[in-house]
């Protein structure tokens, strides 16, 4: 992983984020790539609601003009900020300004690069919204980058929790994880859905065996046959640091990789959670 990609908005968010990039990068020797995104469409449609074309056109064109001033500015200042604080930290970085839909961006951006760190949260609309965009959810099914997304609080990782079916996404996901992550020292819990106990355990062990080649990590190994999200919620958003799931696919069958289960911790909103692409 020689290659981060932060997506930076004015946002408490965006700062957590930094920190673990700041963690990540260090431990991989990674480059970061910042980028700040500038909506014009979205300004100019926000210009229009002032002052209704045609006959506001004069008005119209004078707040365009602000509010491209204003938010231009501002990222320039997140800019500047990024490139100061990866100074502070010794990181090789780049920034710069994009044009156009965030979702289409971080889509694009993402093709050259080895990891997104978000918020789970955004806020790339800030002088025309108050409110948090939903760009995350946008982007996820059409991406192969995996993607660490978080909330406004960091937490250092000392307990993930690794939700796993045997199935590819998520054999991949922590693949990337515990590369990622080499050299980091951190508790582990396998969790498991099937209706199979004694399958589910057999693959469990096969995985066990499989991270003790990535590091000594302490493993506990969980099996469940009822809801994957009412256990998650009931017994690990508030007491590990990081969830570890597969990209999920759009079939209904499978609860692991339906929108579902990614869906309900973005909703949450309360533990970062990465997403193996």
């Amino acid at each position: 992983m020689k290659k981060i990609l932060l997506p930076i908005d004015p946002s408490e968010y965006t700062k957590a984020a930094w920190k673990y990039v700041v963690e990540i990068s260090k431990l991989q020797k990674a480059f970061v790539e910042g980028i700040a995104i500038l909506d014009v469409l979205d300004i100019v449609e926000q210009a229009v609601t002032f002052f209704p074309l045609p006959q506001g056109t004069e008005g119209h064109i004078k707040k365009e003009e602000d509010l491209l001033v204003k938010a231009r500015k501002k990222v320039e200042e997140e800019l500047i900020n990024f490139k100061e604080a990866c100074k502070a930290e010794n990181l090789r970085c780049q920034a710069k300004i994009m044009e156009g839909r965030p979702d289409f961006i971080i889509e694009k951006e993402s093709l050259y690069n080895d990891l997104i760190v978000m918020g789970i949260r955004n806020f790339f609309h800030f002088e025309t919204r108050n409110r948090p965009e939903t760009s995350l959810k946008d982007i996820l099914g059409y991406i192969n980058t995996p993607v660490l997304a978080v909330p406004k609080t960091y937490k250092p990782i000392r307990k993930v929790l690794m939700t796993y079916d045997a199935s590819a996404p998520s054999m991949k996901a922590i693949q990337r994880f515990v590369t990622m992550t080499k050299g980091m020292e951190y508790e582990i819990i396998l969790l498991t859905k099937s209706d199979d106990e004694k399958a589910a355990m057999a693959e469990m062990e096969k995985l066990e065996d499989y991270l003790a080649h990535h590091g000594n990590r302490p493993v506990t190994k969980r099996w469940i046959s009822h809801s994957l999200r009412k256990t998650v919620g009931k017994d690990y958003l508030d007491t590990v640091d990081m969830i570890i799931c597969g990209k999920y696919s759009k079939s209904p069958v499978k609860e692991f990789f339906t929108g579902k289960f990614t869906n309900y911790l973005i909703d949450q909103n309360r533990v970062p959670v990465f997403i193996g692409q």
